[in-house]
């Protein structure tokens, strides 16, 4: 999924919601398609994904 970074802001999303991306959302249960993620939302994001990523390998 991409991002657009806006800086005092967070990120806004900038992809086209397809079948996988409401899959992954969820999955990780989290939605990053519907307003701007802050940035300590974002980073909060990324360590679930990083966590559950180590516990499947």
């Amino acid at each position: 999924m991409e991002f657009q970074h806006v800086p005092g802001e967070g990120y806004i999303p900038a992809y086209t919601r397809t079948d996988l991306t409401d899959s992954l959302h969820e999955l990780f249960g989290f939605r990053t398609d519907h307003e701007i993620t802050s940035e300590k939302n974002m980073k909060k994001i990324i360590k679930q994904t990083k966590a559950k990523n180590i516990t499947r390998n």
